[in-house]
């Protein structure tokens, strides 16, 4: 079973004009009652990103559930920092020359909402493994403020987020508000911000001019 929202399938997937940066992702798992997120990114190296240049950031979505169900993937972000976003779904691992069989593509030069309002991206069966692939670079005009992205999947009775730096996986209906979640204040964990000043993007340092000191 497979349902995924509107999309273009594609051989492989050519995320951008410049390359995303990857090259010394780390790997975070959220693990919850049923759910399960591993997210990998490579946040050292958006910590120097620059205008024309990304990030890459993959997640995996699984489910280990006792009945059939369906798992919904989503995409928050708030902030004040534009961002471009290239958002694809591959029901297999991704390969080096992209997604076997065809991924999906469901947002493309995509400049995200910054409300915290969920977006949904695509809903998938829970004995599917849906691997989230995102490019994320700035966006037009892009100057200093910060913006954070976070990754929703939710269902058989569970929601889980991630977002870079960390995550959550809660059992059961939230008592908070959606746009308290997507604040991320009192439960996400308050991970490293995607953040934009004098047009670079940084994550957990101090931005810098491009060519100045390290």
């Amino acid at each position: 079973m497979r349902r995924l929202s509107a999309g273009v399938a594609v051989l492989a997937l050519l995320l951008g004009s410049a390359a995303p940066a990857w090259a010394a992702p780390t790997t975070e798992v959220i693990q919850g009652r049923i759910l399960r997120l591993v997210s990998v990114a490579d946040w050292e190296a958006a910590g120097s990103l620059l205008p024309g240049q990304q990030v890459r950031w993959d997640v995996a979505v699984s489910a280990e559930a006792p009945d059939p169900g369906i798992v919904t993937i989503a995409l928050s972000a708030t902030g004040d920092a534009p961002l471009v976003l290239d958002v694809s779904i591959c029901l297999r691992e991704w390969q080096e020359n992209g997604c076997p069989g065809g991924a999906m593509v469901e947002r493309s030069a995509w400049p995200i909402p910054r409300d915290g309002a969920e977006v949904q991206l695509g809903e998938v069966a829970d004995t599917d493994v849906a691997h989230v692939r995102l490019s994320i670079g700035l966006g037009e005009g892009a100057g200093t403020g910060s913006t954070n992205v976070r990754l929703h999947a939710r269902g058989v009775g569970e929601d889980v987020t991630v977002g870079p730096g960390g995550g959550l996986a809660a059992t059961g209906p939230s008592p908070l508000p959606p746009w308290a979640l997507a604040g991320g204040a009192a439960l996400v964990v308050v991970g490293v911000l995607l953040v934009a000043r004098r047009r670079v993007v940084a994550i957990g340092v101090v931005s810098r001019e491009p060519g100045g000191d390290r």
